[in-house]
């Protein structure tokens, strides 16, 4: 009986203990809505990644989600490929102007004890600090429509809203340039271009790696891995009626952003090199779609 005792007791301390130190692990962590993408197999990165956003009180509130995924080996296409979700960052920003700009927003990563990041829902939670404001979300990711619903706070802005893709307003023809299109290059760049209701274009490009299409010199051998990017911010603007100014990666923290001029073709089906200016290295061709991805 004495033994009985003793084990029940143990058995107690333990459970006590386990609960303890499952409530310090998640300590500071918004509640879990299920299982996180990480290492799990992503069939569209492109329906996910990118600008998100809506116009009220003069401003554009937005979510920039920028994907990585990975391929076990060097695959030919992507088309049918199968990724897993490697890693995400997630800028909740405010924009007040027509491109983005350095300090509008605030980044956080997937694995951040702030954030927890499921297939159809995005929960964020920090307080505000010297290098930031209060950040509440609460969203859910809506596939058939394309949208995200839910709590939006950033700082003194706090508010149930949708967050969808960027889109001219009904009684405003959206710019030629809208589309998605492709370089034409072994590396399959791809980027999205898409106008707000201000008339603004809202762009984010994808780093498209296929190298099982290269080919190889003997004894070098294709990759083991490959990873894909996709959803960086982009700028573009208009020079002229067909000239177009696209600064890729401008809020990169590790190096330069990239300036290039383009013009779009007389047929409008492409992006070709400026006269002037760095050049838009190849031309880029206007998918059918929005994607580079599908066919």
């Amino acid at each position: 009986m004495t033994m009985r005792l003793g084990f029940i007791r143990a058995s107690v301390i333990v459970l006590a203990w386990m609960s303890v130190w499952m409530q310090a692990q998640q300590a500071g962590r918004p509640a879990s809505s299920g299982d996180t993408l990480r290492d799990h197999e992503i069939e569209d990165p492109e329906n996910l990644s990118g600008a998100w956003e809506i116009a009220l009180d003069g401003a554009v509130y937005g979510l920039q989600i920028e994907l990585t995924t990975r391929i076990d080996g060097a695959p030919v296409t992507l088309l049918g490929a199968h990724q897993t979700f490697h890693d995400a960052l997630i800028e909740v920003y405010e924009r007040t102007g027509p491109t983005r700009k350095p300090g509008e927003g605030n980044w956080f990563s997937d694995d951040s004890p702030s954030v927890d990041l499921t297939r159809e829902h995005l929960i964020i939670k920090q307080d505000g600090t010297t290098q930031g404001p209060t950040i509440n979300l609460d969203l859910t990711f809506d596939p058939i429509h394309c949208s995200w619903s839910g709590r939006f706070r950033q700082g003194s802005f706090d508010r149930k809203l949708t967050l969808v893709r960027p889109c001219c307003a009904g009684k405003n023809a959206a710019n030629p340039l809208v589309g998605t299109w492709e370089r034409n290059a072994p590396s399959k760049n791809c980027i999205h271009i898409a106008q707000g209701r201000d008339g603004s274009l809202v762009s984010w490009s994808d780093d498209l790696q296929t190298p099982g299409a290269y080919l190889y010199a003997n004894g070098i051998q294709p990759p083991e891995e490959t990873f894909e990017h996709y959803g960086t911010v982009a700028n573009t603007t208009l020079r002229s009626p067909s000239g177009i100014a696209i600064e890729f990666k401008p809020l990169s923290a590790l190096c330069c952003p990239v300036q290039v001029m383009g013009r779009r073709s007389a047929n409008g089906k492409s992006i070709v090199p400026a006269a002037d200016g760095p050049e838009l290295m190849a031309h880029w061709a206007l998918m059918k779609g929005d994607s580079c991805v599908r066919r």
